[in-house]
C-alpha cells in the first residue's frame, strides 16, 4: 500500500525511504508538530512555532533515515562498525 506524503517531503527523498520509514516520518511529525509541551522541560519557554516545526521535521527525518539504516545493517553491527561477537 502506498504511504501518503502528507507533509510534502521532497519526492527525491520520499521515494528513497521504505514504506516503514515513510510511515514513521508521518507519525513522528504529526505527533510533534502541535505538541511542543510533550518534548520540553515544563519550565522551559515555548519555542517560536516556526522553529518548533523545523525541530519536529528534523526529528521525523532522522527517525525515517534511522529505520532504513537499521534495515540495511548487517547482523551483529554496532556503532563502531565492529561485530559485537
Amino acid at each position: 500500500m502506498k504511504v501518503p506524503n502528507r507533509y510534502r517531503v521532497p519526492l527525491k527523498q520520499w521515494t528513497k525511504w521504505s514504506q516503514r520509514a515513510q510511515d514513521l516520518f508521518n507519525a513522528v511529525f504529526s505527533a510533534m508538530q502541535n505538541n511542543q509541551s510533550l518534548f520540553q522541560h515544563p519550565k522551559a519557554p515555548d519555542m517560536n512555532d516556526v522553529y518548533w516545526k523545523t525541530t519536529a521535521w528534523n526529528a521525523a527525518w532522522v527517525a525515517a533515515n534511522t529505520v532504513d539504516d537499521a534495515r540495511l545493517r548487517p547482523s551483529g553491527w554496532t556503532s563502531t562498525g565492529k561485530s559485537a561477537a
